[in-house]
């Protein structure tokens, strides 16, 4: 917007300024630059001189796949950990060139099944992390919750999966997915209606995952945990007391934010993976950091009587807030 100086008018300079942070964008599931919450973020920490980067998924927003038959998957964190690489070194070259003691960091923001992959990232890359910081927004840490959430799959995800499948799966790698599947696996593709069974018919055959359960352990920041908590799998044996370790959720070396409604219709509160939202905290090296609210629903946290009016700014200030912080704490 124009800022009123006496009797001009003077429009905020968008520049890239070397003393901020900067952010690298992932995302939610068949989405991109072009979501209402990203450009929501953009526009927010632009106008405060920092230089946001969206990474698009592999194949949406009409990008090319230069790979041929690997498309979208949510347990692929490659893509990401080359992103950020890239970013960094840019980032360490601009500050050798301007002659700073130290680059500005680099901060990653995920939603949704962005916030999903980010988490999953930060935690299996640990020490070779090439992130500062990062905040999953409306992700879940152990996905396989999901396969009892019964009443997200009967009343949210249908929508989700329509647009996922028609858009997408059909709309643009139909012949992929004719290819690789058999008739009769694509014919049960088409007539899904939740993204839990579409992951199976589409997801789990198309890149030869054994099951759903392996998919959801390979997509979760704590998927290898075992067992796993709250009774996931009917077995008395599932229980906080019996599980050996917390697993690659320790690794984490970065400051790493979990920012989580406990009324998400579509992730449900237990994908947080532990009713022990301290342990998980102290876990490993103390770099998890949880943001749960009683209210906020997903990708959401509305504010006032008019939620238009302050669109996503409770979420992602909370995330700008938290990576502020942590480079201020680099400086210190």
């Amino acid at each position: 917007e124009d800022v009123e100086v006496g009797e001009s008018k003077e429009k905020p300079k968008y520049v890239h300024d070397s003393d901020k942070p900067v952010y690298l964008i992932l995302h939610g599931l068949n989405g991109g630059s072009h979501e209402e919450y990203v450009k929501d973020f953009v526009k927010r920490r632009r106008s405060e001189g920092s230089t946001v980067v969206v990474l698009i998924a592999r194949g949406m927003m009409d990008t090319y796949i230069t790979n041929g038959w690997n498309v979208f998957h949510g347990a692929r964190t490659g893509d990401v950990d080359i992103a950020a690489r890239a970013l960094k070194r840019g980032l360490d070259s601009l500050a050798k060139a301007k002659q700073k003691p130290q680059r500005q960091i680099l901060g990653g923001v995920g939603y949704s099944m962005g916030a999903i992959i980010l988490s999953n990232y930060v935690a299996r890359s640990g020490k070779n992390c090439a992130l500062d910081a990062a905040v999953a927004v409306s992700g879940g840490l152990d996905m396989r919750q999901q396969l009892n959430f019964r009443r997200s799959m009967r009343l949210w995800q249908p929508m989700l999966t329509f647009g996922l499948r028609e858009d997408i799966l059909i709309g643009k790698y139909a012949r992929h997915y004719k290819h690789r599947l058999t008739s009769g696996q694509f014919l049960k593709m088409l007539r899904v209606t939740s993204i839990s069974h579409l992951d199976v018919e589409a997801i789990v055959n198309y890149n030869s995952f054994e099951n759903l359960v392996h998919y959801y352990s390979e997509m979760s920041a704590m998927g290898d945990r075992y067992p796993p908590e709250f009774n996931l799998f009917d077995d008395d044996e599932s229980s906080a007391q019996n599980a050996t370790s917390w697993g690659r959720i320790a690794n984490v070396s970065i400051p790493f934010a979990v920012i989580q409604a406990l009324d998400d219709p579509l992730v449900g509160w237990r994908t947080v993976g532990t009713n022990d939202p301290q342990a998980l905290a102290d876990s490993g090296s103390g770099n998890v950091f949880l943001l749960l609210t009683k209210a906020g629903g997903h990708v959401g946290w509305p504010l006032g009587a008019n939620p238009k009016k302050y669109g996503w700014k409770w979420m992602n200030d909370a995330a700008q807030s938290f990576i502020f912080a942590v480079d201020k704490a680099t400086r210190e």
